[in-house]
């Protein structure tokens, strides 16, 4: 691959804002690097081929910036709770639906089936238009291999790691079918009251299952 192919070129720097997102330990930091990566993946990136490295990058950052490029709770002020980074997002994770966190955790599945991919690690470089641009590529992507890593999937991160994740995320989509109800009651200051708290029959059967 050429080095200075602006593909590889804006892949690089990509990869160096993907590498940061999950890294960083401040929250608003995440949320910064939202808008720098938003503008990578539409003017300098474009279309990317689902698999190989940028797509499991892409993938990897997605879903920490959902999760952790947010508060847990509402805050006046960001940057006197994160380092000086006064960005946020407008929802925060106590906010999430159960139908928000059952779409991360579609997302975690499927990342981990494409991170066992043989063609994982492959270097794909992002479609390069001609100059018509009329949507006609000028050169081939490598070809895709979709077979299984069995060593890979066998490995502890791949396995006893991502399961404590996994269970961690399906934990947080079970609270928020209770969430909605508890903070109702807090707001009535009526917890003495046992009708202060009602829950929904099918919020507890989501609960439970």
């Amino acid at each position: 691959l050429d080095p200075l192919d602006p593909r590889k070129v804006s892949l690089d720097i990509f990869e160096m804002y993907c590498h940061e997102m999950v890294n960083t330990p401040s929250v608003g930091r995440r949320a910064y690097l939202i808008n720098k990566m938003k503008y990578m993946m539409t003017r300098l990136i474009g279309h990317q081929y689902p698999y190989g490295r940028l797509y499991n990058r892409t993938c990897i950052a997605n879903i920490t910036a959902r999760v952790c490029a947010r508060q847990p709770y509402s805050i006046d002020d960001a940057s006197d709770a994160d380092d000086g980074y006064n960005c946020q997002l407008a929802d925060c994770l106590i906010d999430f639906p159960p139908e928000k966190w059952k779409k991360i955790i579609l997302q975690f599945e499927d990342l981990r089936e494409s991170l066992l991919r043989k063609d994982a690690a492959l270097i794909v470089l992002p479609e390069e238009l001609s100059d018509e641009d009329d949507g006609n590529t000028q050169d081939e992507a490598p070809m895709e291999d979709d077979s299984v890593n069995p060593l890979l999937g066998s490995s502890k991160e791949f396995t006893e790691t991502y399961n404590k994740i996994l269970n961690s995320m399906k934990f947080h989509m079970c609270l928020s079918h209770l969430q909605p109800q508890l903070e109702n009651a807090m707001l009535k200051e009526n917890f003495a009251d046992e009708e202060a708290v009602v829950i929904p029959h099918h919020d507890i059967v989501a609960f439970d299952n």
